[in-house]
């Protein structure tokens, strides 16, 4: 659906404001900020002014598919130069959704730090919390599924619009307006730049010259394809399932990664404009970088095309990658939430960290203090699908259907060999079972992993009708 332009700049009529979103404001505005610390080599750090935080967040950015993650097809050279020297998080993750449209409480759990099972956090939201650090703010991205009540705290605040030129939610067009504000903004206060458009959400946006980069017959086949989703996952008709027809095949799922693979190219296009606009203010050293997606996508894997499933390198797993000064460069597979960003940025550019946030802050493990912050991970979605895992083991628990899944992921990463049904397994499933019992409840979960009168996990795709179109200029996507 098209929208048009809003623009929200935050009021100074205090009566307008919600009397716990504006006492936040006003104590957390009284607290004494810490001098961001830069760290060179092995001398003694150095006090220097606060950085600047460029948060840039793709929709539906699988967790493997940006190029220097090792992705063999996909071309991202902006943001592979801009991470070289990052620190990769490889097993980041979304906590869960309670809707199909995963996006609202991911981005709800980054602005909040808060778990999408705590209803009305009173915290202080991100935007708050820079804002009174002293930054100047501006959101620019994807609107709809977006926790627009939170985000209008930035002092810009700009959704979707359209141009005379330029589609809906078009990367361009938030790119620009992150552009026009570093160059009204650049040297009178640190900047946060918060840069969210759709791509490469479906239709998979982009112009023609990216689609002509990929083409379906050189595109492999995910090595966990299958043409359908062997059982009812809760889910399986939702809209995102339902862009491809039943049976999958090679040719529809290769034509819409080629797509996929296109708009992803033309975001980190995009991404370098921004970055060439920061350079060209001289703020570019002075940056803090966070990349990431909002939350994952299957395309083919397990017969699955959306978001809504809590497999690996599926609707959760997201990639997080932190680059910048303080930053060293190196990978980790530590457990962690892509809501921690929330008390993260804070440590990492010196601002005090409010009390009662559910995340974690990653600093420990960026600074090289501590290899992890989690020993396991709890992901969910709706009441219909929950999960657990470690570093090596992980349950999924579907309790509509009364079914439970056990993989070894050392062993098997894509989660090819369900090892729920032999006799050796019970003890691992048994303990890990009362983990995930255990931690639903820390995050607030009050679904059940059992129900009465579980319905049969049978599933016929041919009862769910076919895909819908979602190619660019409107051809059937088994047609690509």
């Amino acid at each position: 659906m098209n929208r048009s332009l809003t623009m929200t700049m935050k009021t100074k009529n205090m009566k307008n404001e919600h009397p716990k979103r504006l006492i936040a404001g006003l104590i957390l505005s009284t607290l004494l900020i810490a001098p961001f610390v830069s760290i060179h080599g092995e001398g003694e750090p150095k006090a220097t002014t606060k950085p600047n935080i460029v948060f840039l967040l793709a929709d539906d950015l699988r967790a493997d598919c940006i190029g220097i993650l090792g992705h063999p097809i996909v071309k991202t050279p902006n943001v592979d130069k801009l991470l070289e020297n990052g620190l990769i998080f490889r097993n980041a993750y979304v906590l869960g959704s309670d809707s199909a449209a995963v996006c609202m409480p991911s981005r709800t759990m980054i602005q909040t730090g808060m778990s999408y099972l705590r209803k009305h956090p009173t915290t202080p939201t991100l935007a708050q919390t820079v804002k009174a650090a002293g930054y100047a703010s501006i959101r620019s991205g994807k609107g709809g599924n977006n926790p627009n009540e939170l985000d209008v705290d930035f002092d810009a605040h700009i959704d979707d619009g359209k141009g005379p030129e330029t589609p809906d939610r078009d990367a361009a067009f938030h790119a620009n307006n992150i552009i026009k504000f570093i160059k009204e903004n650049a040297g009178k206060k640190p900047l946060f730049l918060y840069y969210a458009p759709h791509e490469p959400h479906d239709p998979q946006y982009a112009t023609e010259e990216f689609y002509r980069m990929y083409h379906s017959a050189d595109i492999p086949m995910p090595v966990n394809f299958l043409p359908y989703h062997p059982f009812d996952n809760g889910d399986m008709t939702v809209r995102d399932e339902r862009t491809l027809p039943w049976p999958r095949t090679k040719q529809s799922v290769t034509g819409k990664l080629a797509r996929y693979y296109a708009s992803t190219t033309y975001w980190d296009a995009e991404v370098g404009r921004v970055i060439a606009a920061l350079k060209e203010a001289g703020q570019y050293d002075n940056t803090i970088f966070i990349v990431a997606g909002d939350n994952g996508l299957s395309l083919g894997e397990h017969g699955l095309i959306g978001k809504q499933n809590v497999y690996e390198f599926g609707g959760m797993q997201v990639p997080l990658v932190f680059a910048g000064p303080g930053i060293k460069k190196g990978e980790t597979h530590a457990l962690v939430y892509l809501y921690e960003l929330y008390p993260t940025l804070c440590e990492l550019a010196g601002i005090s960290v409010p009390t009662g946030l559910d995340a974690k802050s990653l600093a420990p493990i960026i600074k090289g203090q501590q290899p992890a912050i989690r020993d396991y991970l709890f992901t969910a979605y709706k009441n219909c699908q929950r999960s657990i895992r470690d570093n090596r083991w992980k349950l999924i628990r579907y309790p509509l259907i009364d079914k439970t899944q056990l993989f070894d992921l050392q062993a098997d990463p894509h989660e090819m060999n369900d090892l729920a049904g032999k006799p050796e397994s019970a003890e691992k499933i048994k303990e890990l079972t009362a983990l995930l019992e255990k931690t639903r409840k820390e995050f607030g979960d009050k679904a059940p992993l059992v129900v009465p009168n579980p319905k049969p996990a049978a599933w016929s795709p041919g009862k769910a009708g076919g895909g819908k179109t979602d190619a660019k200029k409107g051809q059937k996507p088994e047609e690509e």
